[in-house]
């Protein structure tokens, strides 16, 4: 519906009716809508915070040496005459041992920016 017409105030007024244990977010069309993050993600936010869901994200974090830096490349997938990256793989040293990590192509651009090459040490 058209801006003003009630449409919050008629979901608001109806979870207040059902009781407390129902919950209510408000949202606004631009938050939903900004280009700075996915539309996906702003949902989930809301239906977490909704239900009262607590999210821990769990990271894995390696360091050592850099031993292996080599970028995987395929055949453009739009039939083009380039190619694209399709993960890059990565090799660290460490006093525990060695690991080999297949990786993300977004990753390429941030090794590349801060000048990532064999023999850094990187944590």
């Amino acid at each position: 519906g058209a801006p003003g017409t009630g449409k919050t105030a008629l979901a608001l007024g109806i979870a207040q009716d059902l009781g407390p244990k129902v919950p209510f977010c408000p949202m606004v069309g631009s938050e939903v809508f900004s280009s700075e993050v996915k539309k996906t993600e702003i949902l989930m936010e809301h239906f977490r915070r909704a239900i009262g869901l607590r999210i821990r994200e769990n990271k894995e974090v390696y360091e050592g040496e850099v031993t292996e830096l080599t970028v995987e490349e395929t055949e453009d997938p739009l039939g083009g005459y380039g190619r694209s990256i399709s993960h890059v793989v990565i090799s660290l040293k460490s006093t525990k041992g060695t690991k080999t990590l297949k990786l993300d192509p977004s990753i390429h651009d941030g090794l590349t920016k801060e000048g990532v090459s064999v023999g850094d040490v990187m944590y």
